[in-house]
């Protein structure tokens, strides 16, 4: 503890003439100062290299850098919001259910053409329920647009354009077969003259083809008016499919004469006769479109090379 009889030197700050003097001096504050900036400067000769030298440059343009700004672009992008895409969830369901309803309205005597459409609808139904809307439209318009054909195609077998049809078949049916069997007529003439063996193989290849063309037409229609597929602008498809099979005979016929197509069938010392190139004319009537589509084919690998 201090002595209190003792002086201090800080006693003497506070006038006490027997403290003890300090060894140390306190100095005055010292004043401040204040510093102004120069006075612009006037004259005109230097005003242009002023303001040229303290023009600032122009900022660069900004770039997406940060999660800011991208998310401002995108706030732009117009984006499916989930009450938007319930809504289509449950528009898609809803016509599905109608087309289901249709189907079975439309077509309760084409079992075929029924559970065709029922496919489509289920796969439908799967691509609605994961949400892949383009899909399952796709599947939608598929079954649409086979409702329409079959409304249709029922509509085309009930005339009269059908019964002609049928008529039409069974008349060059019987003709093709006239045509096969006055071939077998002995010592057949034509306008008093004898008929040569060649001719008598090129009468038969063009009757054989017209009969694979009218069996053609036999099995194409009945599956057509089953699956609801028929259109009545085939009509003249089929009344001209029996003469497009004659000329197919009548082309093997010639491709049988250049060695292309086997000719005569010789079984022993028996002479047969050209049995496949009778079963090659009427299996090409049979299947006519197929030769179409082969020089198709041919065609455009010809153009192609070229």
């Amino acid at each position: 503890m201090p002595d209190p009889i003792k002086p201090r030197p800080i006693d003497a700050l506070f006038g006490d003439e027997n403290a003890a003097v300090p060894n140390y001096v306190v100095e005055p504050a010292q004043p401040a100062t204040f510093v102004t900036p120069p006075p612009p400067d006037t004259n005109p000769a230097r005003a242009p290299d002023i303001v040229a030298n303290t023009e600032t440059p122009m900022p660069p343009p900004p770039t997406l850098e940060t999660d800011t700004e991208i998310n401002a672009l995108l706030t732009n992008i117009p984006l499916p919001t989930t009450e938007e895409s319930e809504d289509r969830f449950t528009a898609l369901g809803e016509r599905i259910e109608r087309l289901y309803s249709e189907v079975k309205i439309d077509l309760p005597d084409s079992k075929l053409a029924t559970e065709y459409c029922f496919n489509l609808l289920r796969q439908a139904r799967q691509a609605v329920e994961a949400r892949d809307y383009a899909r399952a439209e796709f599947f939608i318009q598929l079954v649409d647009a086979k409702l329409k054909r079959s409304q249709r195609s029922i509509k085309a077998t009930r005339g009269i354009g059908m019964i002609f049809l049928w008529v039409w078949q069974l008349i060059m049916l019987g003709a093709g077969g006239g045509l096969i069997a006055m071939t077998y007529v002995v010592n057949l003439t034509l306008f008093g003259l004898p008929v040569a063996p060649d001719f008598i193989v090129l009468l038969r290849a063009m009757g054989w083809g017209m009969l694979g063309s009218v069996i053609g037409a036999f099995y194409n229609l009945p599956r057509a008016i089953v699956w609801r597929e028929f259109d009545s602008a085939y009509t003249s498809h089929y009344v001209a499919r029996p003469f497009v099979g004659a000329l197919l005979g009548a082309l093997l016929f010639l491709l049988s004469q250049a060695g292309i197509v086997a000719g005569t069938l010789v079984i022993g010392d028996v002479k047969v006769g050209p049995i496949f190139l009778y079963v090659f004319a009427f299996l090409v009537g049979f299947k006519q479109e197929y030769v179409g589509e082969f020089f198709e084919g041919v065609r455009r690998r010809k153009t192609k090379d070229e």
